[in-house]
């Protein structure tokens, strides 16, 4: 017992000190809780102002492209299906039927295939080829834009903690000594604003140009194998029955 009774009185104290810290910390957790933080990105001044057309036009895109890449516009699977049941029976007319009610890259292409079984493979494959490869390109390029969003936000929100710093040690400056430690902390707070919300657009804008940009590549890599059906009559011509010996 006697062995114990440093240990229980070491806890105890710790247990009072807890306490006595949550106390004194609960005022300040009430009035962080409170902060309006519409008003605080607001004191950002121009910065933010900024910051927050480029969020806006990082919405914008990302809208875009939430509704443009999608496996309808690409390879939809309806389409698909019909694709490789009809290069089995290397049945083009119906290819051409079907890819004629999609808009679809998938669509364009079926119907180019089609629509040119008269030339030669090696100039077919080319075409198409080429096609899809433009197709990735474009697409690339348009959410290339939340890279950028992504990229300048950060510099925005460091350019505008620069400034608002600028600004805080010129009011130490001027009123030396006798200055409030509240006016400069306000000026701080201000001053971090900006690099905060700058990270809040980065993020996500980053995050979706990489998932967008995935599944771009994802669909040129389906749309590749689905010209690897297409062009399967020419690798793989049907054989003709042999003659029987009479």
């Amino acid at each position: 017992m006697k062995r114990l009774f440093p240990f229980i009185a070491v806890t105890l104290l710790t247990s009072t000190a807890f306490a006595q810290s949550t106390t004194s910390i609960s005022p300040e957790s009430d009035a962080a809780g409170t902060i309006d933080w519409v008003t605080e990105v607001l004191k950002g001044g121009t910065t933010s102002v900024v910051l927050l057309l480029v969020g806006f036009v990082g919405i914008v895109f990302f809208i875009e492209r939430l509704i443009v890449v999608r496996s309808a516009n690409f390879i939809p699977r309806k389409l698909e299906h019909d694709i490789k049941k009809a290069a089995v029976q290397s049945d083009f007319e119906a290819i051409e039927r079907d890819c004629q009610k999609s808009n679809s890259v998938l669509g364009e292409i079926g119907k180019y295939v089609a629509s040119h079984t008269h030339i030669p493979f090696e100039i077919l494959s080319f075409g198409v080829t080429d096609t899809i490869g433009r197709t990735v390109s474009r697409q690339h390029q348009r959410t290339y834009p939340l890279a950028v969003v992504a990229t300048i936000s950060p510099l925005l929100g460091l350019l505008g903690t620069i400034i608002g710093m600028i600004e805080s040690f010129q009011k130490v400056a001027l009123m030396g000594d006798t200055g409030d430690a509240s006016v400069l902390a306000d000026s701080i707070g201000k001053a971090l604003i900006t690099t905060a919300l700058g990270l809040i657009i980065a993020i996500p804008s980053l995050a979706s140009y990489h998932y967008f940009k995935s599944r771009v590549n994802n669909y040129g890599i389906r749309l590749e194998e689905m010209v690897d059906v297409l062009m399967a009559p020419w690798l793989h011509p049907e054989e003709e029955p042999e003659e029987e010996d009479k």
